[in-house]
């Protein structure tokens, strides 16, 4: 059994992985002359024994192959907190929903739909929070004064909001290096508004109280 090198979304980045079958087919347009194959490979993992099945398509129209994964390779790991986000958002369950989706338009090269995805998230998030204040300044605004975020945070919500709004209404397309960074200031303040108070409070009752010295003195 043959030993390649291939992505692996588990173990992050290139990895070993055994072959475990091989199917190939070929192709040729009669009248064109264009011809080409596709190699079809399951493999496996040997760090993490995930199983995957890889595509390479070859054109004779094209000096490179086409590589492609099933499922398809992500750029990143989730955060790591991402798995225990469901414990601690209670009724707002749309913050998980939504994150999966704007992980998946990534992983498609999707980064339109996954800017219009922050924005859309951004905004359920505050408006669960300090209910809907009207419109977006308003909703930041009563965001802030809340204590969710500071103002150095408040204005980088504000610079992910109008390229959400930038890429719905004014025809813009953020390149997906202008997609990551939306993501990491939302999963930053994703992971303060929901997870940090429990996290606290967690220590707060591990920490054993400050003993009180007595004041009893002998006259």
């Amino acid at each position: 059994m043959s030993t390649v090198k291939a992505h692996c979304n588990t173990c992050g980045g290139e990895r070993n992985h055994e072959t475990l079958y091989t199917e190939k087919t070929s192709w040729e347009h009669e009248h064109s002359g264009v011809a080409g194959n596709d190699e079809y490979t399951t493999l496996k993992c040997c760090g993490c024994d995930n199983i995957k099945l890889r595509h390479i398509s070859n054109c004779s129209e094209y000096e490179k192959s086409e590589v492609n994964y099933f499922p398809a390779a992500i750029f990143r790991r989730n955060p790591e907190w991402f798995s225990m986000l469901w414990l601690d958002i209670d009724e707002d369950d749309f913050v998980e929903d939504l994150l999966k989706e704007i992980y998946v338009a990534l992983q498609h090269d999707l980064s339109s739909l996954a800017a219009m995805g922050v924005r859309s998230l951004l905004e359920k998030v505050m408006i669960s929070k300090v209910q809907d204040q009207g419109s977006f300044i308003k909703n930041i605004s009563e965001f802030e004064k809340a204590g969710y975020v500071s103002r150095v945070q408040r204005e980088r919500l504000e610079a992910i909001l109008e390229v959400g709004h930038a890429t719905i209404h004014r025809i813009f397309k953020p390149s997906k290096c202008d997609v990551i960074t939306l993501l990491d200031i939302t999963e930053h303040i994703i992971e303060s508004v929901y997870l940090h108070e429990y996290k606290v409070e967690k220590l707060k009752k591990r920490v054993p109280k400050r003993k009180v010295k007595s004041s009893n003195k002998k006259t």
